[in-house]
């Protein structure tokens, strides 16, 4: 057995520090799980420390420490034991969380401030050189002494998700107010390996600031930084001959003169597979729909705030979905919340017409799963015509909220029996594999009765909404 053991620990060891780091909140660097290991006896030690792939994803937790050079001794052993192979670097923050008063934004940080972070542990040429992936917080004058940074700095990066604030108290950076500073960022400039990018930005950097490969991303996720609907189409041109996976924030801002205002220009993304939109006011501009062609888009997410109105004007999205009627598989519509100043009107009810929501349906008849925001109504017409597959045949998950469930309940057994039933060849009506049934919270108990009673248990889960 102990023959067995021994052949089996190399294989194992691995996986069981891969399986117990936690993905989300990490332990303190001497808790680490492969340090834990290690300590078991001389075995152990020796199978963890020379399996250089466990040390060259680094991942560092925030915070303060009693002895902040400790820290940095943990980080050089990892970046020595994993033995020149290329590095993920990934330096977790919680600048999502709730502060206390006394926080600082260097709280956030790998040491809480006690080195500077981007010295110690970013730029050392053993690391720069080798680096692939990279996950940080910048702030302070970090931030301008990184954007400044020759290309060649990262030979070899990939991927990187990067957060921009300057401190928690006053979060835009000086240098965003002088715009000649922002001229000379270079660390991205005509970059040759990186294709994948994230920037959360708190301080203002424009995004265009940042000038980026943009002819080579094949993801990108600007959705926390809001952006007029010109600059949006900007990058759209620029990054769709490789553009797979995008995430964009596009704010509409009513103009006195919209001569003045960029001319928003025709766009088409070719390879465009997935794209969230968080849109803010979108009804301001309703030819911006118009101007997008992604013919291979199979994954649309739209989150809508509107700052007049409650409730979706599903019109809109007709010119952007039809080009993607033979693509489109996944279609989400999800309120996205702002808070709302004091001084604001009270937003009108706003009501969904069943003929908008069956264009949008009729616009996308190869559409898988469905999710619609509670306030998108869904009418009785539009539910009999998806019983009988007349609407989104293929359809295979819904989520919706009603305030007739047995109508939807009818709707789904109607569907099994239409497609059981049907004789139609290659009529391609798929049966629903799962339907998140929203309702109000107080009908939640009889609801979920009902849908016991009919059968449906393992098909619909019902979900209360206040």
């Amino acid at each position: 057995m102990s023959a067995v053991n021994d052949r089996l620990l190399p294989i194992l060891l691995p996986v069981v520090c891969r399986f117990l780091t936690p993905a989300g909140s990490l332990p303190p660097p001497n808790q680490d799980v492969k340090r834990t290991l290690s300590k078991v006896c001389k075995k152990w030690r020796r199978i963890v420390t020379s399996n250089a792939s466990l040390w060259a994803d680094i991942r560092l937790a925030p915070g303060r420490f009693q002895h902040p050079e400790h820290l940095l001794s943990l980080f050089q052993q990892s970046v020595e034991l994993s033995q020149g192979r290329p590095l993920s670097l990934h330096m977790f923050h919680n600048l999502h969380c709730s502060f206390s008063p006394n926080t600082t934004v260097k709280d956030l940080l790998y040491g809480g401030g006690e080195f500077n972070v981007l010295q110690a542990i970013t730029l050392p040429e053993a690391i720069s050189t080798r680096l692939v992936s990279l996950t940080s917080l910048l702030c302070g004058d970090d931030i301008l002494e990184f954007l400044r940074l020759p290309s060649s700095t990262f030979p070899v990066l990939q991927r990187v998700e990067i957060s921009f604030i300057h401190t928690l108290a006053v979060r835009q950076s000086p240098f965003t107010w002088d715009p000649i500073s922002c001229l000379d960022f270079s660390v991205f400039e005509d970059h040759t390996t990186l294709t994948e990018a994230t920037f959360h930005i708190f301080n203002c950097i424009h995004p265009l600031d940042l000038k980026l490969p943009w002819g080579r991303l094949t993801k990108l996720n600007l959705a926390s930084a809001p952006m007029p609907p010109w600059i949006f189409l900007t990058i759209m041109n620029r990054a769709s001959p490789s553009l797979i996976d995008g995430a964009f924030n596009v704010k509409f801002v009513q103009a006195r003169h919209r001569a003045l205002l960029p001319k928003l220009i025709e766009t088409m993304v070719p390879v465009l597979k997935r794209l969230r939109l968080v849109l803010v006011d979108p009804v301001i501009s309703p030819k911006f729909f118009g101007l997008l062609m992604a013919p291979a888009l199979e994954k649309l997410k739209l989150e809508v705030f509107d700052s007049k109105t409650i409730g979706w004007e599903l019109g809109l999205f007709t010119p952007l979905l039809k080009p993607t009627s033979a693509s489109l598989r996944h279609l989400e519509f999800k309120n996205f919340c702002l808070m709302r100043g004091p001084d604001a009107p009270i937003p009108k009810a706003r009501r969904t017409s069943y003929s908008e929501l069956e264009a949008i349906l009729d616009a996308v008849p190869r559409l898988e799963v469905l999710r619609l925001a509670p306030d998108v109504d869904v009418h009785l017409p539009t539910l009999e015509k998806v019983a009988s597959g007349r609407l989104v045949p293929r359809l295979e998950v819904l989520e919706l909220f009603t305030a007739a469930p047995d109508v939807v309940l009818w709707m789904v057994r109607q569907r099994a029996l239409e497609v059981g039933t049907s004789q139609r060849p290659g009529s391609g009506s798929r049966r629903l594999s799962q339907v998140d049934l929203w309702v109000r919270i107080e009908e939640v108990p009889e609801v979920v009765e009902n849908v016991r009673v009919a059968g449906l248990s393992e098909l619909v889960l019902v979900r209360g909404l206040a």
